[in-house]
């Protein structure tokens, strides 16, 4: 099993990761880029920053698309990251695309505090300072978060089991 297999779960195989891709650029994109001649992504209003324009080369890059059996998955997909973790008694962790790379984060780590920051994907995992403190997220499943709460998720962000943890559903 690689680990692509164990971070996307038992409805897995190469379907997974274009899905969510696919799912992903539909969202992004509005119209598709119709009102645009269909070769860029249309602009997207409501994101604060620009959105790098997404090829057929990203997309088979962060899916994996393209490589051959022999070839073994090296590394969680950025785009992985992408999206809204929730974590016990409604604290977040809110991933978007940052134009030049990377990743800006909205999180709620605490009852009392939000705050924001920027990330970088590197080797699996997202790495990222906040408060002055340099940290990292691994994907796991809802176990390894060791929050009850969470026990049954499959597809999760770590950055301290038993202290910190986001889920998705």
């Amino acid at each position: 099993m690689t680990l692509f297999d164990r971070m996307t779960g038992p409805l897995t195989g190469l379907w997974t990761g274009p899905a969510i891709v696919a799912a992903m650029l539909l969202t992004a994109c509005g119209d598709g880029g119709a009102s645009n001649g269909g070769d860029a992504p249309a602009a997207n209003s409501t994101l604060a920053e620009p959105v790098a324009p997404v090829t057929n080369a990203t997309v088979a890059s962060a899916t994996g698309a393209g490589r051959t059996a022999t070839q073994p998955e090296t590394a969680v997909a950025p785009v992985r990251f992408v999206g809204t973790w929730t974590g016990p008694e409604g604290l977040s962790f809110v991933a978007e695309p940052a134009a030049g790379g990377g990743f800006h984060v909205r999180n709620q780590d605490t009852l009392d505090d939000r705050t924001t920051f920027d990330a970088t994907a590197e080797g699996g995992t997202l790495r990222f300072v906040r408060r002055g403190q340099a940290l990292v997220a691994r994907p796991g499943t809802g176990a390894e978060t060791g929050f009850k709460w969470l026990a049954n998720k499959r597809d999760c962000l770590i950055v301290q089991a038993g202290v910190e943890g986001y889920c998705r559903d």
